[in-house]
């Protein structure tokens, strides 16, 4: 699908119709936004403006260090944006082409950023430029992403009580606690991503002064949700390390009743031990009360054996 906003006398409005691009004034176009790559309507785009537009494939296949691309009178440009489905996050290229006057967004989600921005632009009265779109777009980003790292703030603090409260561990807890771990990894890699794509467009020439004072103060916020990942690393060794004790002190626990349990059966073994030696002259052989007699002093032993481990508090 295909958006292309425009201005119309004092305020904005937005076609759906690649074929409008041939009746709207060329500058009264601010922002044309694909969702869902059409060859069809790039190579359009592409010829109708003179321009290069990067694709979500090229996003893919470039390298790192060619992520920005300044042609003569436009820059191209990529970075991925942060998906939620369920408790899994998924990293989503959008790529910007950006000149004086004109945006290009490609993109294959529908992020709630961009209907952020739409609506922003729609109901807007003022004078807004195509920088002021992309500052629009990157600060609802972030805005998002902090919600996402809010979320997961929240998993990890009760991740934290069922640990501590339940005083027990699972294979799902610590299935868990790596999925939380790897989703900060993604988020802390994106806050990175986010300040690279915001140092390569401000590179390009075609940013204001308010605008560039405007990003400036976007890294800081970043950074701000930086710290708040790192926070939650540290959280989570906590968490990891109280699930590592529980885990030891289990096994400890466990292997502390195999022990008793074998010590209580120890003295009862040494007395049928003994009684089952095969030697001639046993005196306790011949009389009348032996079996009872040895069955008695084993239950003696075992009671003996309980009461001081009782007494020594090891039950």
């Amino acid at each position: 699908m295909i958006s292309i906003y425009h201005k119309v006398n004092a305020h904005f409005e937005v076609s759906h119709d690649l074929a409008s691009l041939q009746v709207i004034k060329r500058d009264n176009i601010l922002w044309i936004d694909l969702l869902g790559w059409d060859e069809e309507n790039e190579n359009a785009i592409e010829k109708h403006f003179s321009l290069e537009i990067m694709n979500i494939k090229e996003s893919v296949e470039i390298e790192q260090s060619s992520r920005y691309i300044e042609y003569e009178d436009h820059v191209v440009s990529h970075s991925n944006f942060i998906t939620r489905q369920g408790l899994i996050l998924y990293p989503k290229i959008v790529a910007f082409t950006l000149d004086k006057k004109l945006l290009i967004t490609n993109r294959d989600y529908d992020f709630r950023s961009f209907l952020e921005t739409s609506k922003k632009i729609l109901n807007s009265n003022q004078s807004l430029t195509s920088s002021d779109i992309f500052l629009s777009i990157i600060d609802s980003r972030i805005a998002n992403d902090a919600d996402i790292v809010e979320d997961l703030t929240k998993e990890i603090s009760e991740l934290s009580k069922a640990i501590i409260n339940q005083k027990h561990t699972s294979k799902l807890l610590i299935l868990k606690l790596n999925a939380l771990r790897e989703n900060l990894m993604l988020m802390m890699q994106n806050c990175i991503d986010k300040k690279m794509l915001i140092s390569d467009i401000k590179k390009s020439p075609y940013l204001s002064q308010k605008v560039e004072r405007e990003l400036n103060i976007t890294v800081k916020d970043l950074e701000s949700v930086s710290d708040f990942i790192r926070f939650n690393f540290d959280r989570l060794d906590y968490v990891d390390s109280t699930l590592n004790n529980l885990i030891t002190y289990e096994q400890n626990h466990s292997i502390k009743i195999f022990t008793i349990v074998s010590l209580f059966f120890m003295p009862p073994m040494l007395i049928a031990s003994i009684y089952g030696m095969n030697f001639e002259r046993m005196p306790e052989l011949d009389w009348l009360y032996g079996y009872p007699s040895a069955l008695i002093f084993m239950a003696l032993t075992v009671i003996a054996t309980g009461v001081y481990f009782k007494r020594k508090r090891w039950l």
